[in-house]
């Protein structure tokens, strides 16, 4: 009894789907995870990252065409005509789908395998950011139609969940969020040793994607605009805006940029800063609902957060007292924020942090997850 994992991206830093892959081998739930995606230059075409979990990367001839709609479905048919002959033989008992746009081809693939149909949502699929127009339109009539073939849906915040449930009517999804597994990270010095700054500062960390909608413009100004105190910022990840990161860090000596590293040792550099941002602006309804995997590593490793207002990331933040929250995103908003953290204790912030870390890990969301698939497999 096999499980496919299907995402489309070139699955280079997946860590929610690689824990849930590797829960779902050590529990011993299925034989074999499969998690298909696309092949990019550089990485292989077959990959073992588990025990029993393997990677397939998909390499689509259509892929060099270009980004229109016509294209898109080329690309669309083609990788489903090269998942139907790569998996039909594999003895498939569960589909997961990571997003939207999968779900046609998911609900397909389910009625010839004779599988079941997990619908594993990362965000509020309908609501994401930049969705709009037409492909807005589409995605809603698709999810509309669809979301009763489904045989369980995952979510990754209440508020979410929420959501689904009211929409359409159906069972609350299962929440699963993505939280690493519980680990005592010492405090270690990466960013001061490779980066050269200076034991005074306080180190705030940006982890995570850099595209628009995350605040990055804000902080950027925000800092740039206190090189007269002890505070430096590090953005480690990668997207659209790095290059714009890069190029203000070579303009201002308290900004810096880390390229993103894999997901085993990403906590090992996390620990190296004092402070964790989390900023989200609320440009859709996914972002104000959303849980960011970086609050979950911040307390991880026991640094307080500076989070935007954000319903479900302003709750976590406030309820386990682990930080502040801003009210206003704005520069002198956030600069007050930043100057009134270095001021902190942050003894107080230390068993409150290492609480929602236990409370929040990926060993209570697993649970969650198991539950999910033994009712589904009526194990």
């Amino acid at each position: 009894m096999n499980n496919l994992h299907i995402s489309l991206t070139e699955f280079r830093n997946e860590s929610r789907i690689i824990k849930e892959a590797t829960s779902l081998i050590d529990n011993k739930i299925f034989d074999t995870v499969f998690i298909a995606s696309l092949h990019a230059e550089g990485l292989r075409k077959e990959e073992k990252i588990h025990s029993n979990v393997i990677v397939n990367r998909l390499a689509l001839k259509s892929r060099v065409l270009g980004n229109n709609l016509l294209i898109q479905l080329i690309k669309y048919f083609e990788f489903s005509y090269m998942l139907f002959f790569c998996y039909f033989k594999k003895n498939i008992s569960v589909i997961n789908i990571h997003s939207l746009g999968l779900l046609p081809l998911g609900y397909i693939l389910k009625k010839i395998f004779k599988a079941k149909l997990v619908y594993d949502a990362h965000e509020l699929e309908t609501e994401r950011n930049g969705l709009l127009g037409t492909r807005k339109k589409l995605a809603k009539l698709v999810e509309k139609i669809l979301i009763y073939k489904v045989d369980k849906t995952i979510v990754v915040s209440e508020s979410i969940a929420d959501w689904y449930a009211s929409a359409y009517c159906i069972e609350r999804p299962t929440v699963v969020m993505n939280a690493p597994k519980l680990q005592n990270i010492p405090k270690s010095q990466y960013f001061r040793q490779e980066l050269g700054i200076n034991t005074d500062t306080k180190i705030f960390l940006y982890q995570g994607a850099l595209t628009e909608g995350r605040g990055i413009n804000l902080i950027l100004k925000a800092f740039s605009e206190l090189q007269d105190e002890d505070v430096a910022v590090v953005f480690m990840g990668y997207g659209v805006l790095e290059n714009k990161v890069i190029d203000t860090s070579q303009q201002f000596n308290n900004i810096y940029f880390y390229p993103a590293v894999i997901p085993s040792i990403v906590l090992n550099y996390t620990s190296s800063a004092d402070v964790g941002i989390s900023i989200i602006e609320k440009t859709c309804m996914s972002y104000d609902y959303c849980m960011p995997n970086k609050l979950f590593e911040y307390a991880m490793v026991g640094i307080p957060v500076i989070a935007s207002n954000m319903k479900d990331m302003a709750s976590f933040v406030v309820k386990n007292n682990i930080g502040s929250v801003i009210e206003k995103l704005s520069v002198p908003v956030l600069k007050s924020a930043i100057i009134d953290m270095t001021k902190e204790d942050f003894v107080q912030y230390r068993d409150n942090l290492r609480q929602a870390s236990e409370k929040y890990s990926w060993e209570n969301q697993e649970t969650n997850m198991l539950e999910l698939y033994k009712k589904l497999l009526k194990v």
